[in-house]
């Protein structure tokens, strides 16, 4: 055996063997799983033996949906997150440029603002705000969803955006009573901005390189990601990942979402061939990715009702229904998963009558669809899930920020029946957690305490938002571990602790199913086993 961890509280994940003491591993792959004496009873010279000393450990965490890449890029960005005024993100635009000596002519991008945050004012901020941070930078803010954002009058120059643009189909431009652009863009319409900045195959994979720590030092050994963008060309991403796993380099297992936009444009996506078997087990071309809405904290995720708080509004729909149906048809007829950004109950509910159409019309059972957010929804939605066997990928973490601006938004009667991953749980619809990174927080254990006490990282509501939907600690890991796998097509290779599995393991610094749920949060990863190698230790 190569290593061999004895001495624990192993959680596997498997209902038929769900605790173990010790696990031997050998190639990768997990070959024995028992007490400690059954186990130390393969060890040879040459096993590297490890005493848990009673540590907790469970399969790696595996998080459903992120955008790694932006993750990465982002941390060259200006961080706008907590900012509580306009002026603020003004003068941290400001204090990036005088600090990094920013050439004049260079594009300056800041993410991360949330106007609901904002102090005597919701408004998002126009390009007459942004140009007091500079007039010969082209600078772009987005909001933290990614699907709002400003541009300054030198980005909008950059780009030759002025009262003659059209409208952006699925998008939105704010204009002035003149029709001047105001610089507010939304849902569609932000992908104008982000091919401001292009990168190459070499330069991804050094941003790749960057990050990979940070999966490493959460026990992450498993990422769904969304890569594929203007500024992240696919052949560009594709290419990177292929030579960092020939360079025995990347440490985490990467589904990539497969994203495009246009119908024109998928149909060149999907002859992107799949990567070879030696590759597969750490890369690997996952469902093909729709982006149909917005977000609910920008009001472009498209509802069924206005907006309470926005009368007039019901968000926006990226593609028209025949778009969205001929997308999907393209994708379901090339036999790959299809999974949609849907958020709104609107778009929810379209993608259910597509997907419902698309089995009825070309039965494919093994293709497991899904839909990406599932914020707002109500029980005859909840229900639709089970019956068109679509997986829901949640983020409770998004509880964190949301919980107290849902009623204002969709109504008191429709608050009560989002977010509502319980529910899913006990119809028996898989619901693999993510965090959506860098919207929100890396950390599984943030995410989980949202999961299960449906409160906020400060504690609030005290009762827990909707806290009949809270999972138990036992459902959220399952949830951030077996699910994931079973979304991926990948449930016979990792998501458990059991004999054939690769060896992807973390093990905590406390016990996750037995601390007070206030305590999760601050629980770490104390080592991470990947692909049978201990990649971090603290």
């Amino acid at each position: 055996m190569d290593l061999i961890l004895h001495n624990g509280n192993i959680h596997t994940m498997d209902k038929d063997n769900p605790k173990v003491q010790a696990i031997a591993v050998l190639d990768g792959q997990i070959k024995a799983v028992g007490s400690n004496d059954e186990v130390l009873a393969l060890k040879s010279k040459r096993t590297k033996v490890v005493d848990m000393g009673g540590k907790t450990a469970i399969p790696g965490f595996n998080d459903s949906h992120l955008h790694l890449l932006f993750y990465a890029i982002g941390l060259d960005r200006v961080d706008l997150r907590g900012v509580k005024s306009v002026d603020e993100i003004v003068q941290r635009l400001k204090d990036f440029i005088e600090k990094n000596n920013v050439p004049e002519g260079t594009p300056v991008i800041g993410w991360g603002w949330n106007q609901d945050l904002f102090e005597g004012g919701k408004n998002p901020p126009t390009r007459y705000d942004l140009d007091k941070a500079s007039l010969v930078h082209p600078i772009y803010a987005s909001r933290r969803c990614g699907h709002l954002g400003c541009a300054n009058s030198a980005m909008l120059k950059h780009f030759n955006i002025n009262k003659d643009t059209p409208d952006v189909p699925g998008g939105g431009i704010g204009r002035d009573e003149a029709n001047e652009p105001t610089g507010v863009f939304s849902a569609g319409a932000v992908r104008i901005f982000r091919s401001a900045q292009v990168f190459n195959a070499t330069e991804i994979k050094e941003y790749i390189m960057r990050v990979l720590p940070h999966f490493a030092q959460f026990g992450i050994t498993s990422v769904h990601s969304d890569d594929f963008s203007d500024s992240t060309p696919y052949k560009a991403v594709y290419e990177a990942y292929i030579q960092l796993i020939e360079a025995g380099k990347l440490t985490v297992r990467v589904n990539e979402k497969c994203r495009s936009s246009g119908f024109e444009n998928y149909k060149e996506m999907l002859k992107l061939p799949q990567v070879e078997e030696d590759i597969a087990p750490f890369f690997k071309l996952g469902p093909v990715k729709i982006m149909a809405d917005g977000s609910l904290g920008g009001r472009t995720a498209y509802m069924k009702e206005e907006y309470y708080d926005d009368p007039g509004n019901r968000g926006i729909l990226v593609y028209t229904e025949e778009e969205f149906n001929a997308i999907a048809d393209l994708i379901h007829g090339a036999d790959r998963y299809l999974t949609v950004h849907a958020i709104g109950d609107a778009t929810i509910q379209m993608c259910m009558d597509t997907i419902k159409r698309l089995q009825a019309e070309n039965h494919k059972p093994h293709l497991r669809h899904s839909i990406i957010h599932c914020e707002i929804t109500d029980n005859a939605l909840l229900r639709e899930f089970k019956e068109n066997n679509v997986i829901a990928y949640v983020q409770p973490i998004f509880i964190h920020a949301d919980w107290n601006t849902i009623a204002a938004k969709v109504g008191a009667e429709k608050a009560a029946t989002s977010y509502a991953f319980k529910t899913l749980k006990d119809l028996g619809v898989p619901i693999p957690l993510g965090t959506d990174c860098p919207v929100d927080s890396l950390s599984p254990f943030k995410n989980i305490y949202c999961a299960v006490t449906r409160k906020d990282l400060s504690g609030n509501p005290a009762e827990g938002f909707n806290s009949n939907e809270a999972l138990s600690v036992h459902e959220a890991v399952y949830a951030y571990t077996a699910d994931g796998a079973y979304a991926s097509g990948e449930e016979d290779v990792k998501g458990m602790l059991k004999i054939g599995m690769y060896a992807d393991i973390v093990v905590l610094s406390k016990d996750i199913f037995s601390v007070m749920p206030e305590e999760i949060p601050a629980i770490e990863a104390e080592m991470t086993v990947f692909n049978g190698e201990i990649i971090f230790q603290k």
